[in-house]
């Protein structure tokens, strides 16, 4: 059953989507961060390191943005309160619409990344494309669990966009995603340990260069991710019971 209802859920997203959304998200957005890299460090600074870097903050845009409008949608469309009574849940549903929308923004941004690099004259290499492909999946998961821990957030706040629109930019300094974390000041760095993106920037440079992968890159990714999953699980669980209390389900 938990199958088919992501399944079911991805595929009712990415109809009721329109084509506009998907091409801010997975193209117009990582466009614009190649182009300002470009205007600011020169076609010799997009290398597989801003190729990665651009495209992870394409991810997480797409994080703060897919995760949390689907649930502003489904509030105000007056049909929220329905999915949390339905056999599969609220989980379920919002896992298989947001996946199924992040899914289809990572490929079109991946897609433009290449595309740029290569016009720049520098097209991304992939020395490992099975490792890189593990790792990129791995990544999507990643980022899964941290977008439904931030639903938390967009249930529970009226103010959720504004707070989405605060989140982005120290997500953007303290993964390292396109500014090494070792720049940053001590107490900076202690900070990005918390954030998956940035074990998960390593780890996909790492195999885009034929690299090792480090072990421990590996157990903090992993570490993270269900460090998201487990407080997501229960942060939904602690607002669904508080809004349902306060009978503000459908209060947008």
């Amino acid at each position: 059953m938990i199958a088919r209802g992501l399944l079911a859920s991805a595929r009712v997203q990415l109809k009721s989507e329109t084509r506009l959304a998907g091409v801010m998200a997975g193209v117009v957005q990582p466009a614009v961060f190649m182009a300002v890299t470009l205007l600011a460090a020169g076609p010799a600074a997009v290398g597989t390191r801003t190729a990665v870097g651009c495209g992870l903050l394409g991810l997480w845009g797409a994080i703060v943005w897919r995760f949390g409008l689907v649930l502003r949608q489904e509030r105000q469309r007056g049909i929220l309160a329905g999915l949390v009574s339905r056999p599969a849940g609220l989980t379920v549903v919002l896992i298989g619409k947001s996946l199924g929308s992040m899914v289809r923004s990572a490929v079109l941004t991946a897609l433009t990344v290449g595309v740029v690099a290569a016009m720049a004259g520098h097209p991304v290499r992939i020395a490992a494309p099975a490792v890189f492909t593990i790792t990129a999946l791995a990544t999507l998961i990643s980022a899964t669990a941290l977008g439904l821990l931030l639903c938390s957030v967009f249930l529970l706040s009226r103010s959720a966009v504004r707070i989405a629109e605060t989140l982005i930019y120290p997500v953007f300094i303290l993964g390292g995603l396109l500014v090494p974390t070792s720049l940053l000041p001590g107490w900076a760095q202690q900070l990005s340990t918390l954030v998956s993106l940035r074990w998960a920037g390593e780890l996909l440079l790492d195999a885009a260069a034929g690299r090792a992968q480090q072990p421990g890159d590996w157990l903090s990714l992993a570490a993270t991710t269900t460090g998201y999953a487990v407080s997501a699980v229960v942060g939904l669980r602690l607002v669904l019971r508080k809004i349902r209390a306060e009978g503000t389900l459908e209060l947008a």
